[in-house]
């Protein structure tokens, strides 16, 4: 079976918030409606006391759909190093569960608004030095309070001291050995690879290629989800710097035609006009300025095809 026959996995993490069970349930209905069939989704819990995810979101697609509760058990950081333990840990779900043409990896605010896979596989063939494919965003150091470029460069020195950390408490970072030591040779592999501090692929939605993440499982990238935990950084830009140390690169795929719309807030048009320039994946759907959340899913929910309807 050749990539452009095997299906795609989609990664989604399920916040505690009962209303997250809401916005999954949305989602993979759309997916279901572009994508049916095509796809296998993996559901990460990320509520101490587990839940019923499959049957509550996707109870319709059996053995397609897989769940496990985020290895991080409430440490870290719920949208930072907390969500990278909990992706990182779907990720190694996909290579052990099945083999697929690349990963999709979601937020329940994301949404899917038309066919993406057959372009996200073009697009990966066109550019096969590519780990991953989104909305790419460099914050270098100068853009203070939206970068983690001064947490990377202080993760790249041997000795330092952390007065708090996403995991709790203060930290004695010696990365001559250990966690930190780990941690330290990843961004000096990145860096030979020609990765900046500060580039990512914006976590709302982004795909990693199947090369990449076999790559990632290869290195043993996956083997310790929860290795980040004390790193103050984002999900996203975890996943990148771990793609570049693999020998990956990062690929913006989100101008007018393409696949993504994504935006940290808000979304980055008017739903109509991201219909009209024909784009499938969009962030954020959640209440922004004047713009409903309901009546976003709304407009989009209607313009859904049948189930399985989509392009193939």
């Amino acid at each position: 079976m050749n990539l452009g026959t095997q299906p795609f996995a989609v990664v989604l993490l399920i916040g505690p918030n009962p209303v997250e069970i809401e916005r999954a349930r949305d989602l993979a209905e759309a997916l279901e409606a572009f994508e049916g069939g095509r796809f296998n989704l993996v559901l990460v819990d990320d509520d101490l006391k587990g839940r019923p995810l499959i049957q509550r979101i996707a109870p319709g697609l059996g053995s397609r759909v897989t769940m496990l509760p985020n290895p991080r058990r409430g440490r870290g950081s719920g949208w930072g190093s907390g969500a990278a333990a909990g992706v990182l840990a779907g990720l190694r779900r996909v290579v052990a569960s099945s083999e697929v043409s690349f990963v999709l990896k979601l937020d329940t605010d994301s949404l899917v608004i038309g066919a993406c896979a057959n372009r996200i596989r073009a697009k990966f063939a066109a550019t096969p030095g590519a780990g991953i494919l989104g909305a790419y965003q460099f914050s270098p150091a100068r853009m203070k309070d939206r970068t983690s470029t001064p947490a990377l460069e202080k993760l790249l020195r041997q000795f330092s001291v952390w007065r708090r950390t996403p995991a709790g408490g203060p930290a004695l970072q010696l990365a001559f050995w250990g966690r930190y030591g780990r941690i330290r040779n990843v961004l000096r592999r990145a860096l030979l690879n020609g990765y900046r501090l500060g580039e990512h692929c914006s976590g709302g939605g982004y795909a990693v290629s199947a090369e990449c993440l076999q790559a990632l499982h290869r290195e043993g990238y996956l083997d310790d989800p929860t290795l980040w935990l004390q790193a103050p950084l984002g999900e996203d830009a975890i996943v990148a710097l771990l793609a570049a140390a693999a020998g990956y690169g990062l690929e913006p795929f989100d101008q007018a035609g393409d696949v993504f719309a994504v935006r940290h807030l808000g979304l980055p048009d008017a739903p109509d006009r991201l219909v009209a320039q024909g784009r499938s994946v969009i962030h954020s759907v959640k209440d922004h300025g004047d713009r409903r959340e309901a009546d976003i899913r709304t407009f989009f929910k209607s313009r859904r095809p049948p189930r399985g309807g989509g392009s193939p």
